[in-house]
């Protein structure tokens, strides 16, 4: 009977390590979807806040940002729309890592999408 008893203990402490895991996939979910990444340009005339998937949430404009040519705004506002989004996307690896650990294969996918470069208006990428 012993070793029956030892199974329905592992199979309960299975059950209970997975059902906290879901709790803590949720709560992550909800870290998550919490998540903000705000850039601002070099003289802020362009400051850009997006979600944790790189989802615009807001861009403003100051006044100094009208004077710019149309091309150059719109660069600006890509740009800074890129680096707002790769501090969200810091910011969800950081949460996700806390969870699932630093070595986890979700954590290092999430990396390695945040470490792509973003492509530019013509086809190549953009750098800093």
């Amino acid at each position: 009977m012993g070793d029956a008893d030892a199974a329905i203990a592992r199979v309960e402490d299975q059950i209970a390590q997975a059902q906290a895991r879901a709790v803590q996939a949720r709560q992550l979910r909800a870290d998550i979807d919490a998540v903000r990444g705000v850039a601002a340009s070099a003289r802020r005339e362009v400051t850009v806040t997006v979600d944790a998937s790189g989802r615009l949430a807001n861009v403003e404009l100051a006044d100094a940002a009208l004077e710019l040519a149309p091309r150059d705004l719109g660069r600006m506002i890509v740009e800074t729309a890129n680096k707002a989004q790769r501090a969200a996307g810091e910011k969800a690896v950081a949460l996700t890592a806390e969870v699932f650990g630093e070595k986890s294969s979700v954590v290092d996918h999430l990396r390695a999408e945040l470490d792509r470069v973003p492509p530019s208006a013509d086809g190549t990428t953009l750098t800093d």
